[in-house]
């Protein structure tokens, strides 16, 4: 029999980091994962930012999340001797004047002001943004793959990591905690995405909503360097002329894959900010694990003992994942108690 503090099921971005902060906590970890069946986070651009910029407001816990992501992901850097966080500026292209004056009003804000600048940027060559843009601050992006895989390869080193399909059937809990084929654990942990909600195999999880997202790689005739430009939709600069443009929103539809209107609404998209030539490249389709009113499910499974979800952090995984790790590990390993608007007794109660 083999031994281990907790068992994580899913090696997306929730449970790579996850996984990365518990250890740091002083707890042993196993992660059981199919990277084939990372249907949001493989296609996820990884861009992290607190401030919602279609409405300017800001994200729950913004200033928290941004703090312990900027402690996080370099100290995972660190660890896996891989790099893949990169501070990047988001350019918001401003749809008409009084957007415009929205943001400048905001940026005096003391609430805004760490993230939105304050000046009216001339635009690059090859952007359309009649009415001006303008940067923010102190975001940017993590290379979500290139994480994922840094962390996998760390973890089989140091065999911690099962690349296998899990079948929650399998799993036994008695009054000492959990037990999975010949590995012992304390308790055990979901961190399955959408397969929580689509996975015949997965654990019951109440109150997921999936939204499946569609994105496309073009490729360009000019460089796009740095530049990240937002206007509804984001076209995000990659090496060799090519970008990344997304992402679309829809709530049914999840087998079909790639769809033929969504590729036109990112084309149209482009066409809008960009007014030079691309031809697209890839199109590609994943399913983000969205939640009803909007916040995490972290906590004890209200049905199981022994047993925790890490999940439902939607389009912003990478932004909400160190500080919601954080707080998983501080509960588990202190005790300390969880937000109250993350537990996910919330949609078992009558």
């Amino acid at each position: 029999m083999r031994y281990t503090d907790y068992i994580i099921v899913g090696g997306g971005i929730s449970g790579s980091v996850l996984s990365f902060v518990l250890m740091q906590h002083g707890a042993s970890v196993h992660v059981f994962d199919m990277p084939k069946e990372n249907k949001s986070s493989a296609v996820a651009a990884g861009l992290w930012n607190p401030i919602v910029l279609k409405r300017l407001k800001k994200v729950w816990k913004a200033d928290e999340m941004m703090e312990q992501l900027h402690l996080t992901y370099p100290e995972l850097e660190q660890w896996t001797g891989h790099s893949f966080f990169d501070i990047r500026p988001i350019r918001r292209i401003f749809h008409n004047p009084g957007e415009q004056n929205t943001w400048l009003g905001l940026t005096s804000n003391p609430a805004f002001e760490p993230y939105l600048d304050d000046r009216i940027e001339e635009v690059p060559e090859g952007i359309v943004a009649a009415y001006g843009s303008a940067m923010t601050k102190g975001t940017g992006r993590v290379r979500v793959n290139d994480m994922m895989e840094a962390v996998r390869g760390k973890l089989k080193e140091e065999q911690r990591y099962t690349e296998a399909l899990f079948d929650w059937n399998d799993v036994v809990r008695d009054e000492e905690g959990v037990r999975y084929g010949d590995l012992r654990a304390h308790a055990i942990i979901s961190c399955e995405g959408v397969q929580a909600a689509l996975s015949e195999r997965a654990l019951e999880v109440r109150g997921l909503a999936p939204v499946k997202g569609e994105v496309i790689k073009v490729e360009l005739d000019k460089d796009l360097k740095n530049e990240c430009i937002h206007q509804g939709h984001f076209m995000l600069g990659e090496p060799n002329q090519q970008a990344f443009v997304g992402a679309t929103y829809a709530w049914e539809g999840f087998e079909e894959g790639p769809t033929a209107a969504k590729r036109k609404e990112l084309e149209d998209h482009i066409d809008h900010v960009w007014n030079r030539p691309y031809t697209v490249i890839d199109h590609s389709a994943g399913i983000r694990p969205a939640v009803k009113d909007r916040r995490p499910l972290v906590g004890t499974h209200p049905e199981f003992k022994h047993t925790y979800l890490f999940n439902g952090m939607g389009s912003r995984a990478v932004l909400m994942a160190p500080w919601l790790a954080t707080r998983m590990a501080e509960h588990l390993v202190y005790g300390v108690p969880l937000p109250q608007e993350v537990l996910p007794e919330r949609f078992w109660m009558a």
